[in-house]
């Protein structure tokens, strides 16, 4: 159950979290101000819908505690989440895009990074001498490699996992 405290015009909203560890009681927490022009009843009311709302999210997962780093988000996310449901190459090629996102946006807290950020990481991400792709190009003859093992261009692709 969530707790309401009045703060000025405002209202904090907890929710325990349980004990961590250590026997330390653990809360999440969050502000709610109501708008301009609103009854007594109406406050009271959207205050209850908001830590109801607020509750739900905590218990289910959908909110992270304040003050936690992109880095150590992307390491929980890893362990409770990737590494059970994504498939393991899946999980590689996040785990060797990483240390380049850390680089740029890890130290950041997760409330704090904002759509600016993302674009000016992706457009770092395109510039020359940035990007760390491939792109593999065969140099001999392909047609006459191709039939020289018997197969067909589809039959190639399939053996290949890929697309025509």
């Amino acid at each position: 159950m969530a707790s309401i405290t009045k703060r000025g015009d405002s209202y904090l909203i907890r929710v325990s979290l349980g004990y961590d560890i250590n026997g330390k009681k653990e809360y999440r927490s969050m502000t709610w101000k109501p708008s301009e022009g609103m009854t007594r009843k109406q406050i009271e009311k959207e205050l209850h819908r908001q830590a109801v709302i607020f509750e739900e999210n905590i218990k289910n997962g959908l909110q992270i505690g304040k003050g936690i780093r992109f880095a150590a988000f992307v390491e929980k996310w890893l362990e409770e989440y990737a590494r059970k449901q994504l498939r393991s190459k899946t999980v590689a090629q996040y785990e060797a895009l990483i240390p380049r996102i850390n680089a740029a946006i890890g130290h950041k807290k997760m409330e704090e990074i904002q759509p600016h950020h993302l674009l000016s990481f992706y457009n770092n991400l395109s510039e020359k001498g940035i990007r760390l792709d491939t792109k593999y190009h065969f140099t001999g003859d392909f047609k006459a490699t191709v039939k020289s093992y018997k197969l067909t261009f589809k039959a190639l692709a399939e053996k290949a996992g890929i697309s025509e």
